[in-house]
């Protein structure tokens, strides 16, 4: 199968998918390709989340009501459910706080399950950027663990910082 210019599937002689799959079979098939996507960008984006928030070695209110902001406001994560996102981010968080070094592994397998798509990458590093000048005080391992996240994401880090300064209305730290 491939895509035509239009975005629908056709068969290798170029009829369209729909004359050997019925239409509500690829519309079903549509949604669970999108909520298997969402299934894995809302790990990753928890991973991000924890990893940041445990950085430096505390989770500060003034962090986890960011993470619920970017949650409920930000567009790429519209179609999370915001109590299976806490959930995910405390089941994280726990994990990292009892397993480290074997959570840390974990949860950057499931942060490179994005990695091919550059958009969700930077926007998955600008909720970090956001969850680290949340409180005005950043650290330095706060600061190593974004620069760690963005190498395995193959960002650049300081252009990563500065875009979301600039998004953030170069707000005072």
């Amino acid at each position: 199968m491939s895509m035509t210019y239009e975005g629908r599937w056709c068969l290798p002689d170029g009829a369209p998918v729909e004359s050997l799959i019925g239409r509500p079979m690829l519309d079903k098939l549509g949604g669970e390709i999108r909520r298997h996507q969402d299934d894995r960008f809302l790990a990753a984006a928890m991973a991000v989340c924890a990893l940041i928030a445990v950085a430096d070695d505390e989770v500060k209110l003034e962090e986890r009501s960011c993470i619920d902001q970017a949650i409920r406001t930000e567009p790429a994560f519209k179609h999370f459910d915001i109590d299976r996102a806490n959930e995910k981010l405390d089941e994280y968080v726990a994990a990292l706080s009892s397993h480290g070094t074997a959570t840390r592994q974990s949860l950057d397998l499931r942060i490179r399950g994005v990695k091919l798509n550059h958009k969700r990458c930077r926007t998955l590093m600008r909720v970090a950027f956001l969850i680290i000048t949340a409180d005005h005080d950043i650290h330095e391992k706060e600061l190593a663990e974004f620069r760690r996240l963005c190498a395995l994401l193959d960002l650049d880090p300081d252009e990563v910082w500065r875009n979301a300064e600039a998004l953030s209305g170069d707000r005072q730290h």
